[in-house]
């Protein structure tokens, strides 16, 4: 019987002890944690690549207008002159499925002309108003070829089937060429990424150890311009066209 209150204290003095190592073993862990996070450190830079290619792919923009003051007379005129236009597009080799209908309007235009008397013109002298109407048929195309060797052949060959309204052309690159290329810019801008990082590391006597993040972005070339044929046939010269690509890049270093 007179053991059991040393037995207590024993078990006592035990549990206090077991608490003291675990909080002892959470406060050291805690300062593990902080001393890694704080040891964490990161140089953000911007590399940039860019690459040049003549443009595969060329939309150009035409329109057919006629008008007149039957609306029917308008509508089927415009309708023969677009024919001979597909023809003519079709001869050169151009698919139909290249040639898209990007819009078809038919309005209404009011001239408005005023006669007057030849004998006692007078400022209070009766005038004679007549409104002229015509109906305005406008039917316009996109065609996208990827040839564009056949761009200044195209516009000869629409012109002069009909086509009174050229509201420009524009080079671009294909998906397939576009994708290609983004490889070789991106490919381009890591390296400037990581050239930069470096310089600034061995400037201040740091050692990168990696990237921690790679953010790319890439712009989506293309050239527009109005042309109007002057010439047969009509020169186009589509020249290159540039895309570049950007990384944002975040890099862990140690000292």
């Amino acid at each position: 019987m007179n053991d059991q209150p040393s037995r207590n204290i024993l078990l006592l003095a035990l549990v206090g002890l077991i608490l003291v190592s675990v909080v002892s073993i959470s406060f050291s862990g805690l300062r593990g944690l902080n001393t890694k996070m704080d040891t964490v450190k990161t140089i953000q830079v911007s590399g940039t690549g860019s690459v040049s290619a003549a443009p595969d792919e060329a939309i150009i923009y035409l329109a057919v207008q006629t008008q007149d003051p039957s609306a029917t007379t308008a509508v089927n005129e415009n309708a023969a002159l677009m024919t001979k236009v597909m023809q003519a597009l079709t001869a050169l080799g151009i698919d139909q499925s290249e040639i898209q209908t990007s819009s078809y309007t038919l309005s209404i235009q009011t001239f408005t002309s005023t006669t007057y008397p030849m004998q006692n013109i007078q400022p209070t002298s009766k005038s004679n108003a007549t409104a002229a109407v015509q109906y305005v048929a406008t039917n316009a195309i996109q065609i996208t070829l990827t040839n564009t060797s056949l761009v200044g052949r195209a516009l000869d060959a629409a012109t002069s089937a009909g086509v009174n309204e050229v509201n420009g052309i524009t080079f671009t690159f294909t998906p397939q060429l576009t994708a290609s290329l983004q490889k070789q810019a991106i490919q381009l801008a890591t390296q400037d990424a990581a050239n930069q990082a470096n310089a600034i590391a061995s400037t201040l006597g740091l050692k990168i150890i990696g990237p921690t993040s790679i953010t790319p972005s890439y712009n989506q070339p293309y050239y527009q311009t109005s042309a109007a044929p002057s010439a047969n046939p009509t020169p186009i010269q589509p020249g290159t066209l540039q895309l570049t690509a950007q990384v944002q890049t975040t890099y862990e270093f140690t000292s």
